[in-house]
């Protein structure tokens, strides 16, 4: 099986948690949604009509791996151009000033931030048509169609690619011992609760019994969305985030999967379902 693989560096990184307001946390790794908007920036996807996302989202797969140095919290002021914002600021709409010096329009909230400092990554991008991971490979390495300057998490939160490169995956499984040592975060598909999103060439017989006893907390995380009324309704996939430790043991059928032999990364592919309906 044919995959890209990038391996990146980000100064800083924010992936929010959509529910989080007041203090906007933060995932540890970017949610599929995130990396596939990345994709879309750099292949110069604007719409949900355009060629390129036709092609993208037919058998689409990520796997997704990270860590970071450390977390910092940020506070920064939020701007709201509400009227009754501004009114309530200012005094009244016409008015611009105050203690006799002009101010931005709107109001503004306090709001926490929480940013991850030092990030690395390693995305494997997965498609049922290989020649399309060729079409991917030449796209970031020449992002000339790029819509916005290439960025995942917030328009800030710039990318340095340390590899590009296409591979060859052997499908020949190896049994998973120890723990990840150096991206300590991933996404594990739930098998009880939908097995489509899961290709069964990445996964062993046994793995329900693996994903029971491995450590991590539940998630619903955003994949593609589709326009219904003029708002966005995402495919939210039921995840655990493994966050670091030792991987469980078999006490019969040892637990199997297929390996980035350089990285010693097993591939926790998961499949991108565009919503139906």
């Amino acid at each position: 099986m044919k995959v890209l693989k990038l391996k990146i560096y980000q100064p800083t990184a924010h992936y929010r948690i959509p529910f989080t307001f007041a203090r906007r946390h933060t995932y540890p790794i970017p949610p599929y949604s995130t990396v596939i908007g990345f994709i879309c920036n750099v292949l110069g996807i604007r719409d949900q009509q355009h060629e390129n996302f036709e092609k993208l989202k037919e058998g689409l797969s990520l796997a997704i791996y990270g860590n970071y140095e450390y977390l910092n919290r940020e506070y920064m002021w939020f701007r709201t151009l509400n009227k009754d914002s501004h009114v309530s600021r200012f005094g009244s709409q016409e008015n611009r000033f105050i203690n006799q010096l002009p101010e931005h329009p709107g109001g503004q909230i306090p709001t926490r931030v929480d940013v991850l400092e030092n990030v690395k990554l390693v995305i494997y991008i997965g498609h049922e048509d290989e020649n399309f991971i060729e079409t991917l490979k030449d796209a970031f390495e020449n992002p000339s169609n790029r819509i916005y300057p290439i960025h995942l998490g917030r328009a800030e939160d710039l990318v340095v690619f340390e590899e590009i490169k296409t591979l060859n995956i052997e499908e020949e499984r190896k049994p998973l011992y120890g723990s990840l040592k150096e991206y300590h975060f991933t996404w594990l598909v739930d098998p009880s609760r939908c097995e489509k999103y899961m290709n069964p060439n990445f996964y062993p017989e046994n793995y329900s019994e693996f994903f029971n006893k491995i450590q991590g907390s539940y998630h619903l995380i955003t994949s593609f969305y589709k326009i219904v009324e003029g708002f966005r309704v995402f495919e939210q996939i039921p995840v655990k985030l493994f966050e670091g430790g030792s991987f469980p043991l078999s006490f019969g059928k040892p637990f199997e999967f297929i390996f980035d032999e350089n990285e010693n990364l097993p591939l926790f592919f998961v499949k991108m379902i565009y919503p139906e309906g």
